[in-house]
């Protein structure tokens, strides 16, 4: 991690570096005033013909001291780059002079402690001179050319320090929380860090790193979700399968020991255990098979009240063998896209469990409508059954692999509370939604499937019932 703190530093800086080094060739040779221009020129060439006038009068030695002040110094070269009046020690003098004699106009040479000006200037002859003004930096930054383009770098290479670490630290916190997740804390979790905390309390400001962290946490929350569901659901599955095989081992046992006329009924027990263990066995790879399912392919468009209509003989003939009924009514016919077998799956799902908790002579209801939501129009499939129905907060968790209310709704063992959790998944899968709700006006439930239409057909609403009873004497009426 530190590594990419200092390529993070030391990008910024060389190229903050190389571009200021590069403009610092030439950094003071501009001034953009042109009055401040104007005057300094004017001022130069003033003092270069004074300079000119003590050169041809020999009188340079006599005004020496003036010429050579602490701060600034003035020296006159001729136009081959020789000194011949003022400061002999000006460093490149010659180079300056040529420059300055071969462009006739006013040159910069910026070097350690100080600054060099060149003025072109002539005499009244017309003989062509070069004025050197040293003018020396009288501030600590100036000193050694600080001031700008090294300033610049020291103050960027703070910044950029700063903003490497800002971005770094959460970059840590991301790699140390994936760390201890991968490790097996999946209730690891990426909090801000205290600067960007003010930050973002202050300005209200969020980056992508902070999105980045949100996102993480809403990752490791699925993670953690999920693996406690795996959890829970290898822990039913083995609490659903002990109790059938328990009671099977016995009634081996039983048969073992018993006399021949009891064997019968060993074996009774036995082909009755052996049936649960293949239904739960088959409802479980169903579960695993929906819950692995990305897609559906292939789709195929089919009527919903025709799959209805081909599932309800089924349904029926388990109702009667339990002393139920049910009824179909269909208010409008709706077109959806989809698997019909898993939906088929689904739905069967849900009318054997209202059958299986509605009491004896009771009618489960199907009914299918269509209605219009923000998204276009939906099919509603409503099964009603007779029950006791279900706590309201537990309404949603019915959805849950091998969840059971501990009511009345569960006082027999032909549930393994994995019907609904297909059917959930089932309708995930053809981006349709499943709910339950209590019934208000008489105890029951109503659990009611809903599926987005493809297209509608028969859009005049008509009805049809099919009723599917058995005696009345043997429904007890």
């Amino acid at each position: 991690m530190r590594s990419l703190i200092i390529k993070i530093f030391l990008a910024y800086w060389v190229a903050a570096g190389v571009v200021i080094i590069i403009s610092d060739f030439e950094p003071h040779r501009h001034i953009h005033n042109p009055e401040l221009v104007d005057a300094l020129n004017a001022s130069l060439e003033m003092n270069g013909r004074e300079m000119i006038a003590l050169h041809e009068k020999n009188a340079c030695a006599e005004r020496a001291s003036a010429l050579n002040k602490s701060d600034d110094r003035m020296s006159l070269a001729t136009a081959d780059g020789a000194i011949v009046c003022g400061n002999r020690d000006v460093e490149d003098a010659r180079q300056l002079v040529a420059e300055t004699v071969k462009s006739g106009r006013r040159m910069t040479a910026n070097n350690a402690i100080y600054q060099v000006i060149a003025m072109p200037v002539r005499s009244d002859n017309g003989v062509p001179y070069v004025l050197l003004f040293e003018n020396r930096y009288k501030t600590a930054l100036q000193l050694y050319g600080l001031l700008p383009g090294y300033t610049t770098i020291c103050i960027s290479g703070v910044v950029t320090l700063f903003l490497a670490v800002l971005v770094v630290l959460p970059i840590r916190r991301l790699r140390q929380a994936s760390t201890r997740i991968a490790e097996g804390a999946l209730d690891t979790r990426v909090s801000q860090g205290r600067i960007t905390s003010k930050l973002i309390s202050v300005f209200h400001l969020t980056d992508d790193l902070d999105g980045l962290m949100v996102d993480f946490n809403s990752m490791a929350d699925r993670i953690q979700s999920l693996v406690v569901a795996q959890r829970m659901l290898l822990r039913d599955i083995s609490h659903e399968l002990r109790s059938p095989l328990a009671r099977l081992n016995l009634a081996l046992g039983l048969a073992r020991e018993g006399r021949k006329e009891s064997i019968g009924e060993h074996l009774n027990r036995i082909e009755l255990e052996s049936s649960r263990l293949n239904t739960l066995i088959g409802q479980i790879l169903s579960l695993a098979y929906v819950e692995n399912l990305d897609n559906l392919s292939p789709r195929e468009v089919f009527s919903l009240s025709r799959m209805v209509e081909e599932l309800l003989p089924d349904v029926s003939y388990e109702a009667e063998g339990m002393g139920r009924g049910v009824e179909l009514l269909v208010a409008q016919d709706s077109m959806v896209k989809g698997d019909t077998v898993l939906l088929r799956q689904a739905l069967e799902n849900v009318v054997r469990n209202a059958i299986r908790y509605s009491p004896p002579g009771k009618m489960v209801q199907i009914e299918l409508t269509q209605q219009e939501s923000a998204g276009g129009a939906v099919a509603v499939l409503c099964v009603t059954d007779s029950g006791p129905g279900i706590p309201e907060d537990q309404l949603e968790t019915v959805f849950k692999p091998f969840y059971r209310v501990g009511n009345l709704r569960h006082n027999t063992q032909d549930g393994y509370g994995i019907g609904l959790a297909i059917a959930s998944r089932a309708m995930a899968l053809h981006a349709g939604t499943i709910s339950a709700r209590n019934l208000t006006e008489r105890p029951g439930l109503c659990v009611t499937l809903m599926l987005p239409v493809l297209e509608s057909r028969d859009p005049a609403a008509k009805q049809r019932s099919f009723e599917y009873l058995k005696e009345a004497s043997a429904l007890g009426d």
